[in-house]
């Protein structure tokens, strides 16, 4: 994502998505009432003659968002047009933002808008997970979100040698490879036990994974093992500032403390409660939340906490909404 042009004097930002991550992060960030411009397509009623024909125009208009769709990678800002560069004001239009365009944004600027699009500017190297022992392989995505790709299965049985596993680690790295084709810049490998020990002596003088290929040693497999890679920071280590590997270490902090009877609160109303009392240090919120809680997220940051919107597309963001999307670390602890 690029920021094209800031100009918060007049509460106005021009924006170019780059990607459909981009567009998953202005789907969050425009909300109704929000001022959206730019170049657009339009049926145009044309008269030709004694015939009236509908031709499409591009054209530039100004809408007052009603409604925002993210579907099939595209996003759509729907809402009653205000100012248009033809003769159609006060009609309602849907606005498709695009990949590689350009779309100004007007509303009440935050710091967690702000803090989403600075973290969406830094763009994040795609990082492919793979967790595996001799039964199966697990393979996940991770840019600024994750996504749970493929599974490979291997040939179960405990006397079966290195040679009766070759046809399964050949296919384990033929999916590296084409992972890295398909744009992977990084690539983790994590299990319990050799398999990934093996696996690294086949690649490790390969010329399209060498220098790409991380390991670490996790107790399980499948999404669980993908989680645990996720906690324990080797995300972190290659990246510096991986998202999701924060938002997941503060959702687990959140439950240390919590377990610990600590200085934390959690629920809406309690949070509302601490946020009232000047009490929170740091609100955790679903990002599924937050278009219905802007004044209470307005709030936090007045009362000077730190506002940390976390996504529900990873396990720890689900294990937060599931408890009702709420939660804060408290400056100190409530009676």
């Amino acid at each position: 994502m690029k920021i094209i042009k800031k100009d918060l004097r007049h509460n106005k930002l021009v924006i170019k998505p780059e990607t459909e991550d981009d567009l998953w992060v202005l789907e969050k960030i425009i909300q109704p009432g929000d001022l959206v411009s730019g170049k657009t397509v339009r049926s145009i009623a044309i008269e030709r003659g004694d015939k009236r024909e509908k031709v499409k125009k591009k054209i530039f208009a100004k809408i007052t968002v009603e409604k925002v769709e993210l579907n099939d990678g595209m996003l759509r800002v729907n809402g009653k047009i205000v100012e248009a560069s033809e003769d159609v004001p006060h009609a309602h239009h849907s606005f498709e933002v695009e990949i590689g365009g350009l779309v100004t944004i007007e509303k009440e600027w935050h710091k967690y808008h702000l803090d989403q699009l600075n973290a969406a500017q830094r763009k994040q190297p795609k990082i492919l997970i793979c967790v595996l022992d001799d039964e199966s392989a697990d393979f996940a995505t991770l840019t600024s979100r994750l996504s749970y790709d493929a599974n490979i299965k291997g040939i179960t049985g405990k006397s079966l040698g290195e040679q009766d596993k070759s046809p399964y680690y050949k296919e384990v790295i033929n999916y590296l490879k084409e992972a890295v084709k398909r744009g992977a810049e990084k690539i983790i490998i994590a299990g319990p036990g050799f398999t990934k020990d093996n696996i690294m002596k086949l690649i490790k003088n390969d010329k399209d994974l060498g220098g790409k290929v991380f390991t670490d040693n996790v107790a399980h497999t499948g999404h669980a093992g993908i989680q645990e890679v996720l906690k324990r920071g080797i995300v972190d280590k290659i990246l510096k500032n991986s998202a999701i590997s924060e938002e997941t270490r503060l959702v687990e902090q959140f439950f240390e403390e919590l377990g610990k009877d600590g200085s934390v609160s959690y629920g809406k109303e309690e949070v509302k409660k601490a946020i009232d009392m000047g009490a929170v240090e740091k609100l955790l919120i679903s990002d599924s939340l937050i278009k219905d809680n802007e004044e209470l997220m307005k709030k936090a940051e007045q009362m000077g906490a730190k506002v940390k919107i976390i996504s529900t597309e990873h396990e720890a963001g689900k294990r937060l909404l599931n408890m009702g999307g709420f939660a804060a670390f408290l400056r100190y602890k409530l009676n």
